[in-house]
Formats: C-alpha cells, sequence, structure tokens
C-alpha cells in the first residue's frame, strides 16, 4: 500500500496517534508508578511535535485527501497554539495527580486525543471533516470535565457541557445539511464559488448560515451560548479548565475564520453585524458577570467569556487585521491564560481551596505565586507594555477601521471594567491578612513554567513587529 499524496502534510497528526497508542502500551506494561513516568513520557513525546510544525510554517501550503484537509500558515499557527496548550494541561495534570482518584493514565491520553482532535479542526476544509474534527474534541472534553466522579460539581458540569454541546452540535449540523442542500457540495472553497453571487442571500442559505454561526459561538463561549462556562469550568479538573480556556477556545475561532471569511466571504454584509451584536453583548456579559464571584475557576471563565467578545470584534471586522489580531490575541492569551491556571493550579495543589478569600495574603505565603498572578491579571485587563494591551489595541483598531465605532467604545469600556475585578483580586493578594501564614512551597517544574509565561507576556508586548508580522502571516492564505 503506497502513502497517499502529500502524507507529510500530516506529519503531526501521525505522531499524535503514534504517542497515543505508545502511551497505551506503556500503560499495560508498567505496573508501577506508572502515572508518573506516563506524564513525563506523554510530554517528552509531545516535543517533537513542535519541530513538525515549524517544519510546516516553511513549506508550501498544500491539500491532502480529495481536498478536505488543509495545511496551511493559518493552520500550522493554531496546531502550535494546541500543542503548546496541551504540554502546559500534562504539566498541570503531573502536579495535580492525587486529585484524581482513578483513571490517571488515562488522563493523558484523553488530553492527547483532544489534542488531535484540534489538529484535525485546524486543517479541515470541508465541513464533514469539520464536523467529524469539533466531535472528536468536544466528546473527549465531556470525559475529561466529568472526570472527578467523586465530586458532585464535576459530575454536574460534565453533564451540563455534554446536553449543551450535544444541541450546538446538532444546530451546526442542521446547519451544515442546509448549507449541503442549497449548494451541492461540502468543500469550503466550492461553497464559496457558488455564493459568490448570492445575492441576494437565499432564505434556506440564510438559515443554514444562522445555524452554523449558532453552532460555532457555542464553542467560542459567545452569547448567547455560554451559560455552559461557569458551572463548566468551576466542576471540571483545573487543568482540564486551563485547557478548555485556551485550546477549545482558540478551536472555537478558527472554525469561525475559516466559515466566516472563507466559506461565507461574499456574504459578510450579513454575517459582520450579527457578530458584532454578539461581540458587544459577550464582551458586557463575561465583564459585568465577573463582579461578583467568589471562586477563582468561575471568575476566571467570565473573564474567560468577556475575551472572547475581544475575539468575536475581530472575527465581525473581516478583514486580514481583524484575522490578524485574532491570532495575535490568541497568542497572548495562551500565555497569560495558563500563567494564571498555573498559579491557581499550585495555589489548589498547597491549599486544596479555589476560593477567592483564600488567596489573601498570598504575596506572604508566596511572593513568587503572588506576583506572577498579579502580571498575568494585568495583561488579561490590557495594561501595556504586556501582551494583552497589543491584542485589545489592535482587535479595536480592527472595529474602528470598519466603522463598528460604538463596538470599540464597549470594548475600551471594558476595560476599565475588567480593571475593577482583577485588581479586587490583587488587593486581596496584597492588602489582606492571610487566614493561614504557611508558605506555600512551589515545585521547580511549576516554577519554570510559569516563568517562561510571564517572560513571553512581556516580550510579546514589547517586541510586537515580530509576532504581529507573525500573524499577518498566518492569515495570508485565508484572504
Amino acid at each position: 500500500m503506497t502513502p497517499p499524496t502529500g502524507w507529510h502534510y500530516l506529519l503531526p497528526e501521525y505522531w499524535l496517534i503514534g504517542l497515543i497508542f505508545v502511551l497505551i502500551g506503556l500503560d499495560l506494561r508498567w505496573k508501577d508508578q506508572k502515572h508518573s513516568r506516563l506524564g513525563l513520557c506523554a510530554a517528552w513525546g509531545l516535543l517533537p511535535v513542535f519541530g513538525f510544525i515549524a517544519w510546516q510554517w516553511r513549506a508550501a501550503a498544500g491539500d491532502v485527501l480529495g481536498g478536505m484537509y488543509r495545511v496551511d500558515t493559518l493552520a500550522v499557527f493554531f496546531k502550535g497554539l494546541f500543542a503548546a496548550s496541551a504540554l502546559a494541561t500534562i504539566l498541570m495534570t503531573r502536579e495535580l495527580s492525587r486529585t484524581l482518584e482513578r483513571g490517571q493514565d488515562e488522563f493523558y491520553l484523553l488530553i492527547l486525543t483532544a489534542a488531535l482532535g484540534m489538529f484535525f479542526t485546524a486543517s479541515s476544509a470541508n465541513f464533514l471533516m469539520l464536523f467529524v474534527s469539533l466531535e472528536l474534541m468536544a466528546i473527549t472534553f465531556y470525559v475529561l470535565t466529568a472526570y472527578l466522579h467523586t465530586h458532585s460539581s464535576s459530575l454536574e458540569a460534565g453533564m451540563k457541557y455534554l446536553v449543551l454541546g450535544s444541541l450546538s452540535s446538532g444546530l451546526l449540523l442542521y446547519g451544515i445539511a442546509y448549507v449541503y442542500g442549497t449548494t451541492g457540495s461540502m468543500q469550503f472553497l466550492q461553497i464559496q464559488q457558488a455564493l459568490q453571487n448570492a445575492h441576494p442571500i437565499p432564505p434556506a442559505l440564510l438559515f443554514g448560515l444562522l445555524m452554523v454561526t449558532a453552532g460555532i459561538c457555542f464553542k467560542m463561549a459567545a452569547v448567547p451560548f455560554q451559560v455552559w462556562v461557569p458551572d463548566v469550568y468551576q466542576g471540571a479538573p483545573t487543568p482540564i479548565t486551563a485547557f478548555l480556556s485556551v485550546g477549545s477556545k482558540a478551536a472555537g475561532f478558527i472554525v469561525a475564520l475559516r466559515v466566516f471569511y472563507e466559506v461565507f466571504r461574499f456574504q459578510a454584509d450579513v454575517w459582520s453585524p450579527i457578530l458584532a451584536v454578539l461581540a458587544g453583548l459577550t464582551i458586557l456579559y463575561g465583564n459585568l458577570g465577573a463582579i461578583p464571584q467568589t471562586h477563582i475557576k468561575r471568575f476566571l471563565g467570565y473573564s474567560s467569556i468577556g475575551h472572547a467578545g475581544y475575539l468575536l470584534i475581530g472575527v465581525a471586522a473581516g478583514s486580514a487585521l481583524g484575522a490578524a489580531a485574532v491570532n495575535y490575541y490568541l497568542l497572548s492569551y495562551l500565555f497569560t491564560n495558563l500563567a494564571a491556571f498555573l498559579v491557581v493550579t499550585e495555589f489548589s495543589r498547597a491549599t486544596g481551596s479555589d476560593e477567592m478569600a483564600d488567596y489573601a495574603g498570598l504575596s506572604k505565603r508566596s511572593p513568587f505565586l503572588a506576583a506572577a498572578m498579579f502580571i498575568a491579571l494585568l495583561s488579561l485587563a490590557g495594561v501595556p507594555p504586556l501582551a494583552g494591551f497589543m491584542g485589545k489595541f489592535l482587535l479595536l483598531m480592527a472595529a474602528l477601521r470598519e466603522g463598528f465605532f460604538w463596538l470599540a467604545i464597549i470594548g475600551g469600556a471594558a476595560v476599565v471594567i475588567s480593571l475593577y475585578y482583577y485588581l479586587s483580586l490583587v488587593k486581596k493578594m496584597y492588602a489582606d491578612p492571610p487566614a493561614n501564614p504557611t508558605p506555600i512551597e512551589v515545585r521547580p517544574v511549576m516554577r519554570l513554567a510559569i516563568l517562561i509565561c510571564l517572560a513571553a507576556m512581556l516580550v510579546i508586548g514589547i517586541y510586537q513587529a515580530p509576532f504581529l508580522s507573525l500573524c499577518l502571516s498566518s492569515v495570508r492564505t485565508l484572504l
């Protein structure tokens, strides 16, 4: 049997599949201390993927599987984000291994499987391939969210995620059926060509577009499909909450870029205003909802909804700057949010608590963790010279260039709101006395991971030019 033409475009996926099977074999072979060993194997085994991704970035874009699977700069960029978030999740899982009463080894396999689904999603150029890829990712997350089977909150989160996720999958599939019925094709580029002169848009196609938009909005955690986020973030194991907030969100936005910028490019006058309104509502809901929160993961969950609203601004802009701004924001958000969740992971491991009240006096118990959380929160708020500032600036500039002045005003006002609730946590850490003065020890691996994230926030925020060039290059095949 000869390999298919262009097989080298699938090297990262082949490697992940091989790594999953190797870990299954090692799980069956090792009897003692296999959890710590499998964690190391999963982390080290993931590193070569970055090499394949770097090689693919320099290679020419190509299609395989009859045009259903595309490897271009946009896909490669997002695969790098997915691999980095999966690696960080594995490191967090090794530090929180005691919270997993059983199935510790399978946990790593599920993380890699979710990453594989994200990789497939990034390169999907066909609605059938896209749906299957999203379901591979989603079903894995359903299991991971409910993995703490002795915790009622985890089971509740998993059930809510499953029910609402199934509903969103149904909406997406229903919309795809209408698009296929109207155009007679599942291929993105063929649908784009068929719709080039579809003005006015046929009612059946409009209905399909709305259903597809609803399904994508669930993945992005955009209003009105955001209700699952706080409960799922609170109930899921902390590493999976981090993975959802970074990897799953990024997967939703590459789908949005593919579908709206490629498939429905010539219908921008229909979907752009809709997404702009949803962006404004999502920003307000997330930032206002975060103010009264007392649980750190719910707090970051509402914050994540607000950031989804900012990212939607870039998609709604429908321009090269908007798409590049989305990628720049996701790159900065990757390191910023991972830094915050790494701190949450270490604090939870040491104290067994996720209540924000217990963060009081953290600067005295662990100056390093308090400083790391402080810097991460400033970047999330968009304070210069951190990475989050430039990301928000580019998104608001994209909105202004496309005439969405009211949306830029909402985005700017939300920055002030976010400063209030982010700094309220900072006040607890630095001004309030600790209820328990016991020092918190930070493990070397976690300290290194946090330092890498902090350094990335500073570098991306100060030296914007190379990263902006990278993001512009990542969307050159999209437009």
